[in-house]
């Protein structure tokens, strides 16, 4: 069962005309997984092969910086759904890169729930695990 309500609300673009600044303008997360006020994990999907944008990943790292505790991370995910009439399902993603500790690890394609895990035990944190 998806969690998604209405997906042609989920495609609805949102403009940010009028609130740039140069190259400078609004940037977004695609998923935050918080638990308890210990952990934050940030989330960003991306289109196999395809980079963060520069911009979006200093916000992601500066994020993940400012948490108050060690149990933050920007979690990468890529997937290859190339229909976009089909949502993409974020289990069936792959996660390829992770930032923590203020650099970025390449990770050797493991999938996104199995890591979730990882994080959730390694972390202590029941709610983190899937």
């Amino acid at each position: 069962m998806s969690l998604i309500r209405n997906s042609n609300r989920t495609k609805q673009g949102l403009d940010f005309t009028g609130v740039q600044n140069g190259k400078i303008h609004p940037s977004d997360i695609d998923a935050v997984l918080e638990f308890d006020n210990e952990v934050l994990i940030l989330i960003e999907s991306k289109y196999k092969g395809s980079k963060i944008p520069t911009g979006q990943r200093i916000l992601l790292e500066r994020i993940c910086d400012s948490w108050h505790t060690k149990k933050s991370c920007v979690i990468k995910v890529e997937h290859d759904f190339d229909k976009d009439d089909i949502d993409v399902p974020i289990e069936k993603c792959i996660v390829t890169s992770v930032y923590h500790n203020g650099k970025w690890i390449i990770k050797n394609n493991i999938d996104f729930i199995s890591y979730l895990n990882i994080l959730g035990n390694h972390w202590d944190c029941y709610k983190c695990q899937f």
